[in-house]
């Protein structure tokens, strides 16, 4: 009659005792681990906590009563309770400059370490001296190693280092393995970071999609969308092409200023559902739409909306993708709000449950979108209690005892009250109309206590539901939680845990089925508690319909449910302001960011260190690089770690109608999905998006002779520095009033940078990071769009943008100055660029020779002037063919025709002549290549073998140049020997690769030819080798397939 249940974390064990009949908490029952003797006896509310014994299973004894608790209830089991050793571990925070990567270019990493704290009561806390410092090894994306070294740690926890990546390393994903160094006793002291390097070609140019009708948007009307496509340092992109894809989904509005109350289908964040609010996560309807961007670098597209069943609001995502006139394609997206009606009804009550017999009150508002209250609007109201049914084979809730409210909307907030004669959840539905006649509901659940959950027949664990108070929580606040049981009247067991058991609490539930219990929250305990609810007592059994059987006694009932309340770390956050002295600057520019920090209070921070990056954000944009945050990566959740045994886990009940008539069993609950009611009706492309721009012109001005240029004009700074990374300042300290500068000189990219910060204090435990930019353009761009690399002999366009920023067209005067570049066209021309627009030129070129090519393009136009230098890598032909003869020299002189094939390179090639006194000499290629054939089927073996065999006495006799040693030849040949040795079959033959495969006669007469020979030359062949192969080949008449024609016999 004993029930017994056991929860334990790695040091401790809470043993709870109670009837197993009805729950009740049973004092004074011996505890022991096994066959052991006893650990502890339980007091008066049936619990005890002692340290985890190592044991198998529990026995609880009262008088002459025992009952056995088995770890696991499985005969191969599953270990058993003993003692765990939890170690403290640490915790990683790595970044490194853009993520993404060439071969040759240097990469930049910056990190901090903090030690976490197991246990309960564990935290973020420095390593102090026992950290040393950090060895670093780089593997690329075939795991060759290509760096290493090691670095050391700084008072604040951090690190950096930089290294070079090869220009042969493998592109994929490479990792950087990373181990701290110290007599640390803790966990996780190696950690990987990953980057891509990769070859690919930087974009130019971004995409911004956005909402061009203005607001609101409404069921039934439609809507305008664009997108916008500028280059990175300025300027649009005219008469490019766009591709529109267009979804739509549904979802909640809140109107403003009307936080404390609900809108829509009220979803509660401590219970995920999937089939909660019915197609909340239903997929949308998508179409797609062509265009080209106007002469401002727009694009305009229509949206038509249907109207929805369901009266929710729709969000539509309309994705833009756009291709530039030098065939470099990029997405922008933008997503709007369609509203079911002009008007929202709000609901909200004072709780999120009631007792049983309580009214349950609700407060109601009519506001328009902006949140404006509206008044003369009536609003009808209904609750009805949802109800488990068994219907068709599966449990499902229904709604019962329906309750109806019709009130008229005022400015302020109007009352509906409902009663609660019984327990359980209740659906709350408000809908109401505007002018135009369309609608808008919004739908809530309450409890009342005393409701039942779905009812269960068998000795199963149910589910206890918790209901919190408030989504977040902060130290010194108290969380309220609302326990519901699923079988009425219950006794309690509430476990606290973080990273193991806090404390437990017990406590009861009256018959109404319902108990709140009070949780004091404290800075101890960021980021998160976890609490657990355990419940014990008796429910009414059901037969397989579902009805219940009075005449049967209750049968033994348990539950469980748990929480997670989250404690965010917003006192231990760090905020940075960061003011660049100029946030407009030219290619090669300079100027001082200004950084601030203060805490969580407004005070500043000293003696801070910073980690400042300054990097190209087309780059970025790339991976959308996002610098994570170092509060969400230290103050990550904590996991509950407390396992939980159950001995009603193990009961068994009989079928109380089992000798009457059999039972029928019950399906699972299954919920059904809904299909979703998609708003996006129609889409049609308006007058803008109708109004096609032709396509940006391919130059094709008259050349200028002699290059174009004036050979009085000023020279031109040409732009050669394109490194990505601006600024890298790994350790950048504040000052006394938490105020640092950095230093920003900017490459010569055309570009915008972002600017990225990150901050960690002496205390060990604040952190913080912001971002920022700034943009470095110029009035006339050269912008060449080179392939990545050439082939010796292609011939190819070399494209160059060139962008005017300014406000009226541009003569421009563009050249090109080449190296081991031939241009097969001219080297210059004129052309005019519209006022802020591109155009594309084209420079025909060929190759000259492998190696690298160099290109200078230069573009002037009065006083406006730009020029940029390029390089790329021109690759020899992949397909050689080389031919060799041999000859030998006696009297005199011979004479050696050589016939140049025809359509070569003259630029590969040569003519090698090698002597030598011995004719041994010409037989180095082929042993070379006998010894180092990689296949190796019996034939191929056999060959080597009497290859090598023959030429044993010679090779031994001379010495030539690149030959592989006797030792290394006769060392061959054994192992030849031993695979063949391998393969051989029971009868004696040998087949192609492997033992158990039908033996080849040609194949077998072969090897034994070869092993003859082997012998005879001094190898050592296995005696029942031989003893087989003969015995194969005595018999082999016998093994000759039908199919063998005379001739092959």
């Amino acid at each position: 009659q004993i029930g017994l249940d056991a929860f334990s974390d790695q040091d401790e064990m809470v043993v709870w005792t109670n009837a197993l009949r009805d729950g009740a908490p049973l004092s004074g029952v011996s505890i022991s681990a096994g066959a052991g003797s006893q650990l502890v006896v339980t007091g008066v509310n049936g619990t005890a906590r002692i340290p985890i014994p190592s044991t198998d299973y529990l026995v609880a004894s009262l008088g002459a009563d025992q009952a056995i608790l088995p770890y696991s209830p499985w005969y191969w089991g599953e270990g058993g309770w003993g003692p765990r050793t939890e170690q403290d571990h640490l915790r990683w925070y790595v970044f490194d400059d853009r993520q993404m990567y060439r071969p040759g270019e240097e990469v930049h990493l910056k990190g901090w370490i903090r030690l976490i704290g197991s246990g309960p009561q564990g935290d973020v806390l420095l390593l102090g001296a026992a950290l040393n410092g950090v060895y670093y090894t780089v593997y690329d994306a075939q795991n060759n190693e290509i760096g290493s070294g090691h670095v050391d740690v700084t008072a604040w926890g951090g690190f950096d280092f930089a290294f070079t990546i090869p220009e042969n390393a493998n592109l994929g994903a490479a990792m950087v393995h990373l181990t701290a160094e110290g007599g640390i006793p803790a966990e996780g002291m190696m950690y990987g970071h990953s980057f891509q390097l990769q070859e690919f070609r930087r974009p130019e140019f971004e995409v911004a999609a956005r909402n061009e009708s203005a607001g609101p948007y409404f069921a039934g009307g439609n809507a305008t969308v664009a997108v916008e496509a500028t280059y990175y340092a300025g300027g649009p992109l005219p008469g490019t092409d766009v591709s529109w894809l267009v979804s739509s989904m549904p979802t909640n509005y809140r109107p403003p200023n009307w936080d404390e109350f609900e809108f829509g289908i009220w979803q509660p964040w401590w219970f995920w559902d999937w089939d909660w609010g019915g197609d909340v996560y239903a997929n949308g309807e998508t179409e797609t739409f062509e265009g080209k961007t106007d002469a401002t670098g727009n694009h305009y597209l229509d949206l038509a909306f249907g109207t929805p069943e369901d009266l929710r609001p729709r969000s539509v995502l309309a994705e833009a993708t756009v291709m530039d006139v030098n065939r470099q394609a990029w997405a922008g997206s933008t997503s709007l709000m369609v509203h079911p009606a002009s008007l929202y009804v709000g609901m909200r009550s004072e709780r999120y449950f009631v007792e049983k017999g309580q009214p349950m009150e609700f407060s109601l508002i009519v506001v328009d979108l902006d949140g404006n209250p509206v008044a003369d609007r009536p609003i009808q109201v209904t609750a009805a209690r949802l109800d488990w049914k068994y219907k068709e084979g599966r449990w499902m809730e229904v709604e019962a005892d329906p309750q109806e409210c019709t009130v008229g909307s005022t400015s302020e907030a109007v009352a509906c009250t409902f009663d609660t004669p019984r327990g359980g959840r209740y659906r709350i539905t408000a809908v109401i109309s505007d002018e135009q006649g369309r609608r808008n509901k919004t739908q809530l659940v309450r409890w009342v206590s005393g409701g039942d959950l779905r009812p269960a027949r068998n000795v199963e664990q149910e589910v206890v539901l918790l209901i919190p108070d408030k989504e977040t929580y902060q130290p010194g606040d108290t969380a309220e939680i609302l326990v519901q049981s699923p079988f009425g009247a219950a006794e309690g067991l509430l476990t606290v845990s973080r990273s193991g058991i806090l404390y437990t609490e017990r406590f009861q539930v009256d018959a109404s089925g319902s108990a709140t219990l009070h949780i004091p929250i404290e800075h101890a305990h960021i980021p998160n508690l976890n609490i657990q609810v355990d419940l014990t007592g008796e429910a009414v059994r059901l037969d397989d319909q579902g009805n219940p059987l009075p005449e049967v006694p209750p049968r033994p009932a348990y539950a469980s449910g748990s929480l997670t309340l989250k404690i965010p770390p917003l006192t231990r956050s760090l905020n940075l302001s960061l003011t660049p002295g100029d946030t407009m600057l030219s290619p090669g520019g300079e100027t001082t960011l200004h950084i601030a920090l203060t805490d969580a209070d407004g005070q500043p921070v000293s003696d801070a260190e910073l980690a400042v990056v300054v990097v190209d954000e087309a780059i970025l944009a790339l991976t959308n690089y996002q610098m994570a945050d170092p509060l969400t990566v230290f103050y990550s959740e904590r996991p509950s770690n407390v396992e939980s045994r159950y001995l009603r886990a193990s009961i068994v009940l009989t079928d109380p109608l089992a000798f009457s008539a059999p039972g029928m069993g019950l399906g699972g609950a299954i919920a059904e999905e809904d299909t979703a009611n998609m708003v996006l009706e129609t889409a049609a492309v308006g007058e803008k998006a109708l109004r096609e721009m032709p396509e940006a012109p391919v130059a094709a001005i008259p050349e200028t002779g002699g290059g174009g240029m004036d050979s009085a004009a000023q020279p031109i700074a040409v732009r050669m520095d394109f490194n990505p990374l601006a600024v890298f300042a790994p350790s950048v300290v504040t000052g006394p009033n938490g105020e640092a500068r950095v230093e920003i000189k900017l490459p010569d990219n055309l570009t915008r940078y972002r600017i990225m910060v990150v901050a960690a204090d002496t205390s060990g435990q604040r952190f913080g990071s912001a971002e920022s930019a700034l943009t470095a353009r110029l009035p006339l761009m050269v912008r060449p769009a080179a392939p990545r690399f050439l082939n010796f002999g292609d011939q190819f366009d070399l494209p160059v943008v060139l962008q005017n920023q300014t406000d009226e067209p541009l003569i421009v005067e563009v050249v090109a100055r080449t190296d081991n570049l031939p241009l097969t066209g001219a080297q210059g021309q004129r052309v005019t660029v519209p006022a802020n627009d591109r155009i594309e030129v084209r420079f025909p070129a060929t190759t000259d020779l492998a190696g690298t090519a160099r290109v200078q393009i230069a573009a002037v136009s009065g006083v406006y002037a730009d020029a940029a230098e390029i390089e790329m890598p021109v690759y020899t032909p992949a397909t050689t063919e080389a031919f060799a003869t041999y000859g030998v020299v006696d009297d005199g002189a011979i004479r050696q025709p050589v016939a140049a094939p025809e359509n070569i390179f003259p630029q590969f090639g040569g003519l090698e002549i090698q002597t030598s006194s011995t004719a041994l000499q010409s037989l180095t290629d082929a042993v070379l290549y006998l010894t180092s054939y990689p296949f190796e089927c019996s034939e191929q073996l056999a060959s080597r073998i009497l290859g090598v065999a023959a030429l044993r006495d010679v090779l031994t006799a001379f010495e030539a140049d690149g030959l592989p040693s006797p030792q290394e030849m006769e060392a061959a040949v054994n192992r030849d020997i031993e695979k063949l040795q391998a393969m051989q079959n029971y009868d004696g033959g040998f087949p192609y690769w492997r033992r158990g495969r039908d033996s080849i006669p040609f194949n077998t007469i072969h090897v034994a030819h070869a092993l003859q020979r082997a012998e005879q030359k001094g190898f050592s062949v296995p005696p029942e080798m031989q003893e087989n192969v003969l015995y194969y080949l005595r018999e082999i008449e016998n093994y000759y397939p039908h199919w063998y024609g005379q001739q092959t016999r």
